[in-house]
């Protein structure tokens, strides 16, 4: 005979399956799926005083934000025309929507009075916020705060800074591209070419540097109508959480070399006024310290690097080990120029400890460092009171098909 217990716990258990779903399914047609956002201070007096009105207990001190979000419109894929971004195209591929407010998620709710579909951040590629933001007290962090916290974003979202606004970085119309997102995410993954850019911040990293209180770098970018250039880098203050200043490009890559993430790219060196090109195919680079004295410890890099030589105008034999020794040299001092011009800006002017040695010391003297962790940035500031110098090394590993080159007929005739 049949448990009626059984009976009653199978039939619960099929009526539980067979009336089981997702409560908050939303169908692929009504998502509006969002690439790209933009994150600015809103710069219309008028409109300031119209969020006043409607909003008259906005708590004092807080932010008020302009907020661009870049929709993928799917028609516009399929066409062969370009699109411009411009409402009302009929061949667009993406759409900006920009709308203010005193929080991210009130913008993303008033989208929903202006759009057909859902906004829905699963495969936004990049979020960029102006330099202005940046700078500002506490609106960085408040500005990821939405993001952080929504369950449906991915936390590999790509996050730089806007030298400028950030508005018009998603308002380019690239040549070769449909979607403005997509092509600055593309570009911001080219390190294996180019040390001046600053390897990809996903919004996770982020999370974890405003939580540590270390100092950090975001990749900066720059744009004009046509193009963007991912290039250089945002110093923030891991105290403060503010971007406290940029770094240029050749700095930028001097803080690659010194951080340990050069992927790639080339250097320069000049020989008796002739230029000569180097492929970088590997990087490295160690740190020794001496701490027997806590206010005057001194740090030490040294850098490794190999490659072949790309392109050369000197006239030389390079199959010479004298020669080639001349050429290391040369490419050696390149690097260590670069990454003492680093060290001068983040260590001398800006006293913000981005070159990793705050988590070095953590990591091979942590008893040393439990006793000055609290002063190493702030207080006593013993980052800034170190001595930090830089030797590279490089190797030519390859000088190509060639051992000499044509340029000497050209100085003979000089």
């Amino acid at each position: 005979m049949i448990d009626r217990r059984f009976v009653r716990t199978a039939l619960i258990g099929l009526c539980a399956f067979l009336t089981s779903g997702c409560w908050d399914q939303v169908p692929i047609e009504e998502r509006g799926f969002v690439i790209g956002v933009a994150i600015d201070f809103p710069r219309s007096s008028a409109a300031e005083e119209t969020a006043e009105k409607e909003a008259p207990d906005r708590p004092e001190g807080r932010w008020r934000f302009l907020v661009t979000h870049q929709f993928v419109v799917p028609g516009g894929l399929v066409s062969g025309s370009q699109q411009r971004g411009v409402q009302g195209s009929a061949n667009e591929a993406f759409l900006n929507l920009a709308s203010e407010g005193d929080s991210l998620l009130e913008i993303s709710s008033e989208l929903a009075t202006r759009s057909s579909r859902i906004p829905f951040y699963q495969h936004l590629k990049v979020l960029i916020i102006s330099e202005e933001v940046a700078k500002a007290n506490h609106a960085f962090a408040d500005a990821l705060d939405f993001f952080l916290r929504d369950p449906e974003l991915r936390r590999s979202s790509k996050v730089m800074i806007a030298k400028g606004d950030a508005r018009p970085v998603l308002e380019i119309s690239p040549i070769n591209e449909k979607l403005p997102a997509m092509y600055i995410n593309a570009v911001a993954e080219n390190i294996q070419k180019n040390a001046r850019i600053l390897p990809e911040i996903w919004l996770g990293e982020c999370h974890e540097n405003l939580m540590n209180e270390h100092s950090f770098v975001l990749p900066r970018i720059t744009s004009n109508e046509k193009e963007v250039k991912v290039a250089g880098a945002a110093v923030f203050n891991g105290k403060s959480n503010r971007m406290v200043g940029f770094l240029g490009e050749e700095e930028t890559e001097g803080l690659n070399f010194l951080t340990d993430r050069v992927k790639g790219g080339m250097l320069k060196a000049v020989l008796d006024r002739e230029l000569v090109t180097f492929n970088i195919e590997s990087a490295s680079r160690k740190i020794k310290a001496d701490i027997r004295h806590k206010e005057r410890m001194r740090f030490v890099y040294t850098i490794t690097c190999e490659g072949v030589i790309d392109e050369t105008f000197k006239p030389m034999n390079y199959l010479s080990k004298d020669a080639l020794k001349t050429l290391q040299d040369h490419l050696a001092k390149e690097i260590e120029r670069m990454a003492r011009d680093t060290i001068r800006k983040v260590h001398k002017q800006m006293k913000t400890d981005v070159l990793g040695l705050g988590t070095y010391l953590k990591q091979e003297h942590p008893h040393l460092w439990k006793q000055l962790k609290h002063d190493w940035e702030y207080g006593r500031n013993y980052f800034a009171s170190s001595e930090i110098d830089v030797k590279a090394t490089v190797y030519i590993r390859n000088v190509g098909e060639i051992n000499t080159t044509e340029t000497r007929s050209r100085n003979e005739v000089r």
